[in-house]
């Protein structure tokens, strides 16, 4: 009976510490975020989340650039380049249907590109060796016209030469996911957004999330709105039907378990898409850098940005720990924030 009741006080001993030391490590994510803000350098929902918890969830700023609607949980943010990890995803889909193989020449699906496509493979699309080009943006946005699918494809069927030789080379363009994107559309004669519905953002449980069609948007319900450390909104146009997902904090840290957990794609699959094309400095895969020791992964980390809307995710899967910063105000300090909230958290392991 004795030893009974002193293993009952122990766990909860145990039990107390923890809570103790979750409180800690709250509040100290608190006060370095709190002075992040306060020094203009956080405009942005942050979410933290340990061994299936959530250890902290809070919104720092505004809306827009009004200055008169305070951010909170339910709010998308535009995630930039992170979208690119869904296109890659959506071709493994495929791949393990049998639907397609990564050594498929681009041609193959999509037959209306110039000769070019029939050096390219699916592989090089998803590895950003493909040798297309960057996409132009700024030749567009800087004289006021509206950039939108049409331009893009325009721009492929005219181009004559590529970079380089396909798989020889690195080179991180819109160009790659673009193409990986109309190739799911052709195979599965349905839009982008509708496959993702059905197959990822159904099953993952991204209920909040949605692809804007175009910027400005039209539709501004529970969307930030990105602007500058004047408070400036950014003024552009872009019409783009797949590239500008709009997510929570939420929907991200659930995509980055399910897909760690291998519940979207197969382990076989997510260790495809974590390789990269080349070894080097700011070189990324489909699914911006996921380190494996042997069998498993260490960490997922992605950055995304558009103009003033910036993020950052990462999930440590060992250590159970995911990290994720949306902001809708520039500071280019996302990776920063991170590292530091990991710090903070990664004491109590």
């Amino acid at each position: 009976m004795i030893k009974s009741i002193s293993k009952i006080i122990i766990f909860n001993l145990i039990i107390l510490l923890s809570s103790c030391q979750s409180n800690q490590n709250n509040e100290n994510i608190d006060a370095f975020l709190i002075k992040k803000n306060q020094e203009g350098k956080l405009n942005g929902n942050v979410l933290v989340i340990k061994k299936g918890k959530t250890l902290y969830e809070k919104s720092f700023g505004y809306t827009d650039g009004t200055k008169n609607i305070k951010l909170n949980k339910n709010y998308r943010f535009i995630i930039g380049s992170i979208y690119k990890e869904f296109p890659a995803v959506a071709i493994m889909q495929l791949q393990e249907k049998g639907f397609i193989n990564l050594d498929d020449k681009i041609s193959k699906h999509l037959p209306e590109l110039p000769n070019w496509a029939q050096k390219i493979s699916v592989k090089n699309l998803l590895q950003y060796s493909s040798g297309l080009p960057v996409v132009p943006w700024d030749e567009y946005l800087q004289n006021g016209l509206r950039f939108n699918n049409e331009v893009v494809m325009k721009g492929l069927k005219s181009l004559k030469k590529l970079k380089f030789e396909p798989g020889s080379n690195y080179l991180y363009s819109n160009n790659n996911p673009i193409l990986l994107i109309n190739i799911v559309e052709n195979i599965t004669q349905t839009s982008f957004n509708e496959y993702l519905k059905k197959n990822v953002f159904v099953p993952v449980g991204m209920n909040n999330t949605i692809i804007k069609p175009e910027y400005p948007f039209q539709d501004r319900t529970l969307m930030t709105i990105p602007f500058d450390s004047d408070f400036k909104e950014d003024e552009y146009s872009l019409a783009l039907n797949n590239l500008l997902f709009a997510s929570t904090a939420r929907d991200m840290a659930n995509w980055l378990k399910k897909l760690g957990d291998f519940e979207v794609v197969n382990k076989s699959s997510v260790k495809t898409l974590s390789k990269k094309a080349k070894r080097g400095n700011n070189i990324q895969g489909p699914l911006g850098n996921c380190d494996w020791d042997n069998d498993n992964i260490i960490e997922h980390a992605h950055h995304g940005s558009n103009f003033n809307y910036e993020c950052f995710v990462r999930r440590f899967k060992q250590d159970e720990i995911t990290i994720v910063i949306l902001t809708n105000q520039k500071n280019g300090n996302v990776n920063e924030i991170s590292d530091e909230i990991y710090k903070i958290v990664k004491e109590d392991i």
